[in-house]
Formats: structure tokens, sequence, C-alpha cells
């Protein structure tokens, strides 16, 4: 099964929102999706880079996309395309949310591979169910289920 792991560095304590996370994830098939998550770092961009630093280290940078707002959009059929084509060609993908600072220049060059969730500025949590969805989405879309449609 390919995996796809997301890692956040926050928490999310929304029970609404984390049920409609498990709803998205129980129905996955094709996937197994991990998120990771860690307690808050706020403003301390410094503590929050050298934890995304160390969680980042057993990953080839290949395989390792962080959202952020100049990174690539895609449209839902494109991110359907993408999430296929990497787990079938990495059987793994990481996909990295910064906390409130955004990332630091350092894990930017370390890992080149941007993408942006949307144009418009969400707040963590949602943006973490946002792209459970499209996780969902995605699957139903290689799967051929009617949810897209």
């Amino acid at each position: 099964m390919k995996k796809i792991i997301i890692l956040c560095p926050f928490e999310n304590k929304d029970k609404a929102l984390l049920e409609l996370e498990h709803h998205y994830l129980k129905q996955l098939k094709l996937f197994k999706v991990e998120i990771k998550e860690c307690k808050s770092f706020g403003e301390n961009q410094i503590k929050e880079s050298q934890y995304l630093t160390k969680a980042l280290k057993e990953y080839d940078s290949k395989m390792v996309y962080l959202f952020r707002e100049k990174g690539k959009s895609l449209d839902t059929i494109n991110f359907s395309k993408f999430i296929q084509s990497k787990t079938q060609a990495i059987n793994q993908l990481v996909l990295v949310f910064s906390g409130a600072v955004g990332f630091t220049q350092e894990i930017l060059k370390s890992y080149p591979n941007h993408l942006s969730l949307s144009d418009l500025t969400l707040p963590h949590k949602l943006s973490r169910l946002v792209l459970v969805e499209q996780i969902y989405r995605s699957h139903s879309i290689i799967t051929q289920h009617p949810y897209h449609n």
C-alpha cells in the first residue's frame, strides 16, 4: 500500500474537524495516510526548523513536498495525477505544513519541492482537513468512484 505522510508542526484538537478527517481517511483503500503532529512552536521558527530538520532527515528530499503560499498550484485533477504518479514512483510521499511563521530558508533550500494548497490563506487546522479531503478526492478519481463527479 502506498503511504502518504502529512507532517504538521501543530496539533489539531478540534473534534469536529478531526471527525471529518477520520471520515475521509477511513475510506481510503489505495493509500495509507499517516498524520504526524506535534505541539505548536508558535512564533519560535528556530525550534520549529530544528523539529522539521530532524523529522525530515529520514526521507529523501525527492519525496518531500512543502506547502507554502508561493508553491506550485494544482487543480483537483492535476493534484490527483500528482498523487498517483508520486506514490507509484516512490511508494511514499511526505507533505509538510509549516507553523505560524513559515519555513526557514534552510528548510526551503533543503526541500525544493513546493506546493500551494490554495490561493486563499487558510487556518492550519482547516488546511489539513482540505488536504485530507483532496487526497480522498484524488483516491476517488483514480479509482473512478463517483464522489468527484
